[in-house]
Order: C-alpha cells, then sequence, then structure tokens
C-alpha cells in the first residue's frame, strides 16, 4: 500500500461532531416518539443532557475514578441524601422501628457503650422525650454458669498447664444474637487463687467475651469468699473484655448503679442476691463493703429503681440470684417480686434455682403488667442427677421505647438449653447447646434421650406461660 492511500485518523472535532449528531438524532427520535402518544416533553431537561455530554467531550472525556471538577476548581458540597424509611443514623441514638435481628456478637460492646453527647447538643437533649419514641433493641439473657467439679477438672490441659473453656458454647454461639447478651455467673474470677467450685480462671471470662455476651451479672451466694479482693478481680476481669458486670461493685462503686444505652434507650440493669450466708453478710456490713454484692431487700431495690428513673433510665431490668432447688419460687421470692414490680421494675429476671422454673405477669404499677421469669436454670453444669438439673432457657425480648419517659417490654420467647457431656480420647468435654435444634454429630442415643427429657421439663414448665418457643 502506497503512504498517500493510508487513512488519516479522525480529529477530536470530528469526532465530536459525529457523536453530536447521534444524540440529535436519538432526541429527536424520543421528542416524536412522546409527541405521537401524547406525552410531554421536557426539552430544559434534554438541552441540559447534550449539553452535559458536550462538555465532556470537550473535556476529554469521564474517568470514573477522578472527581468531577476540574484542576483547581472547589469541589461541590457533597449531597445530602435522605435516610430511608427505618434506617438509623450513626450520629443519632434513635433506631428503627423493628430491631434487627442476628446482629454481630462481636458488635455487642459498642452496641451499649453509652455514647458522650456532642459538644453542639445540649445535655437535655438526652433525656426521655415524647419525641424520642421508636428506639429498640433486643435482649437476650441466660441462666447460670457454673464452673465448679467435674467441669473446671476436665477442662485442664496437662499440656499447656491452662484451662481450655474455648468450646464450651460453640454450639449455642449462634443463639445470641440479641443486641445485647447477658448471663448469669455463678464463679469468682481469678488466675491468682487455686481454681475451685467458687473460684474459675479468667479463662471462663474469654469464654463469656467469644461466645458474644456483653453484660455479666456476678452475684451469688459465695461471690464475697475473696473479700472486696475477689469483687475487684472479677469485675477488672469481665471489664478489660467489654463484658459490663453487675450484681457486684468494687469498693469504690458501691452506690454506682449500671446504666448503659442500647440502640437509643436508657437502660438500668440491678442484680441483688438474696442466697449471701448471713455470717457474710454480717462481715460485709461490719466492713462497710455491704453493697458489694447487693442485697435483695425491697428497700435497697426500691431506693436504686427511684436512683435509676432519676438518672434517665427508660426502662428498668431486675436481675435476681435467688431462690432453692426447686420446680417452683416460694411464698418469700413471690412476695418480693410483686414489691419489686410495684416498685417500678419494668421486667424481672431470677436464677440460681439451677432447674428451670416458669414465668407470669405480675401487676406493676399503673395497671402495668411485669414479665416475671423465675428462673432460667443452668447454662453450663456439671450436674447429672437429674436432667431438670442440665437444662435451662434463654430469654429473648425487645425493650422498646415508649415514648413517656419509659419502656416497653414485647415479645417474650425461649430456648432451651442444655448442657451435653460426652468423652473422646480419654476426656470429658462440656458443651452448651439450643435443646430444640437436631443433634449435633457425634450425640449417642443415650445423650439424645437425655437432652429430649430436658427439653421436655423446659417445655412442661413454660406452657402457659406468656413465653413462646423462639420462632426461626
Amino acid at each position: 500500500m502506497k503512504k498517500g492511500d493510508q487513512h488519516r485518523p479522525l480529529s477530536v472535532g470530528t469526532v465530536v461532531m459525529l457523536v453530536m449528531l447521534v444524540v440529535v438524532l436519538v432526541g429527536s427520535a424520543a421528542v416524536l416518539g412522546r409527541l405521537s402518544s401524547g406525552a410531554s416533553v421536557d426539552l430544559d431537561k434534554l438541552n441540559m443532557q447534550i449539553l452535559d455530554l458536550q462538555d465532556g467531550l470537550q473535556n476529554g472525556g469521564s474517568d470514573s475514578s477522578k472527581t468531577a471538577t476540574g484542576k483547581g476548581e472547589q469541589a461541590d458540597k457533597p449531597a445530602v441524601f435522605p435516610e430511608m424509611p427505618g434506617s438509623a443514623s450513626i450520629s443519632d441514638n434513635s433506631v428503627s422501628e423493628e430491631p434487627a435481628k442476628g446482629t454481630d456478637p462481636a458488635q455487642q460492646v459498642n452496641t451499649v457503650t453509652e455514647k458522650p453527647a456532642e459538644k453542639s447538643k445540649p445535655a437535655e437533649e438526652s433525656k426521655p422525650t415524647e419525641t424520642t419514641a421508636g428506639g429498640a433493641y433486643t435482649l437476650t439473657v441466660a441462666g447460670s454458669v457454673s464452673l465448679e467439679g467435674e467441669v473446671l477438672k476436665n477442662a485442664w490441659n496437662t499440656d499447656s498447664k491452662t484451662y481450655d473453656l474455648s468450646d464450651m458454647m460453640l454450639l449455642l454461639k449462634p443463639e445470641l444474637r440479641g443486641d445485647l447478651n447477658a448471663v448469669f455467673v455463678e464463679n469468682i474470677l481469678s488466675d491468682h487463687d487455686k481454681a475451685s467450685d467458687t473460684v474459675a480462671p479468667e479463662a471462663l471470662a474469654d469464654l463469656l467475651q467469644d461466645a458474644g455476651f456483653g453484660m455479666a451479672a456476678c452475684g451469688f451466694s459465695k461471690a464475697y469468699d475473696k473479700g472486696t479482693e475477689g469483687i475487684a478481680g472479677t469485675w477488672m476481669a469481665l471489664d478489660e473484655r467489654g463484658i459490663i458486670p453487675t450484681g457486684i461493685r468494687t469498693e469504690d462503686r458501691q452506690d454506682r448503679l449500671e446504666i448503659v444505652t442500647v440502640n437509643g434507650v436508657k437502660t438500668a440493669f440491678l442484680q441483688y442476691t438474696a442466697t449471701v450466708p448471713s455470717k457474710t453478710r454480717k462481715k460485709m456490713v461490719k466492713a462497710g463493703t455491704e453493697r458489694t454484692v447487693p442485697e435483695a431487700g425491697i428497700q435497697l431495690i426500691t431506693e436504686e429503681i427511684g436512683k435509676a428513673r432519676e438518672q434517665g433510665a427508660e426502662a428498668v431490668i431486675v436481675l435476681l440470684k435467688w431462690g432453692k432447688t426447686d420446680n417452683k419460687p416460694d411464698s418469700s421470692q413471690r412476695e418480693l417480686a410483686e414489691q419489686i414490680a410495684g416498685a417500678g421494675a419494668d421486667l424481672i429476671i431470677g436464677s440460681g434455682s439451677r432447674i428451670p422454673q416458669g414465668a407470669e405477669y405480675l401487676a406493676g404499677r399503673e395497671g402495668a403488667k411485669v414479665l416475671c421469669i423465675w428462673s432460667l436454670g443452668s447454662l453450663i453444669t456439671g450436674d447429672r442427677s437429674n436432667p431438670r438439673h442440665m437444662a435451662g432457657y434463654l430469654l429473648h425480648v425487645t425493650v422498646r421505647r415508649n415514648g413517656n419517659g419509659g419502656a416497653d417490654i414485647l415479645a417474650p420467647e425461649y430456648s432451651p438449653v442444655y448442657t451435653w457431656k460426652y468423652k473422646q480420647d480419654g476426656r470429658y468435654y462440656y458443651r452448651c447447646l439450643a435443646a430444640d435444634l437436631p443433634v449435633p454429630d457425634g450425640m449417642d442415643s443415650e445423650q439424645q434421650k437425655i437432652m429430649a427429657k430436658a427439653e421436655k421439663a423446659v417445655s412442661e414448665t413454660l406452657a402457659g406461660s406468656p413465653l413462646t418457643l423462639r420462632s426461626r
């Protein structure tokens, strides 16, 4: 081919003109089409689209990785998009009407941390008002974890010289998907004291953190056995892992109430213990440390419910370590619960019987109904004497701000749980799991029968109660 026969490349101007010609033809077709259909044509909008295309071509085309402004020009202000219905603003405490389920447990520590007020907003805005209705969160509460006897003995790893508790709640973890998950703990946590039925290693705090618990109710009958040092050590071990301790208070925090904000709802979690021996209680009073393990007495509880309301708590949840190993609460428990409901609590949750007990509504203030859970039973236990002793249940509720300075407890559900014990390579293992799910691999027929009995014990106990089996 001769040199003069080679095609000359199209100039930029020619390309622009060709593209404009195509745009004009397409636009004309659109106009004629809409005119023929009787629809109106926005000529200004069409003209702007053509001008925009011209500008883009004259500037050398667009690049999605670059900004829309030219070099040296000031960028436009970012666009402000309206929030979609039901969405939550990161900078606001309000949330959607329906709380999200399936929240990643690893996010719970951040969820319950109360956010400091912004400098541009007055402190009064954090108080509940009628305009702040709509905040809500899901709460899951589990029964007693008690690492004692055979549980700790079989958790000891002779090679590493440490306690291996890491897999105890592996099968239960998917069920702990509340915005806040809480659990009752019946051990002092310490790596400095010898492990026993009362003292558990701090690895228990790691276990709770990994499972997704953001709160631990630690008041129990022997919580003061190591004095204020044991209280402080337990409190610190949990706090360092982002778990809020309730039911125990360090010496310098005896009058402090645990009030946290979860998804915009300010909630007081008050735990009290009715089972501290009288001798130990007298010792605490003499030392001036009686509120390091607050006593389950109506005078103190009423006083602190009032203080919590004064501090802006919209919901007040009272946790109680009480009762004996029995199928039903005794008369003293019922009397105390009725008084607590009358004092203004929104929800009462008990543990301590080591076996599951029922639930019912009690009369509260101004005709309110207060849900009372007598006992959630056991979550992890080494007691294998009776299927009821290996059983418990998770409580699931929604706590929703009502717009009148208070909160409602909605949608109460339960999930039955069971402590499975099995042997592998000459060592026993304990696993907590949901008893209404398909049996896990490796569970033998005998254990399946025991788990079925444990599940039946829970379902029979809660038959006719306000709680329904958790929908999946």
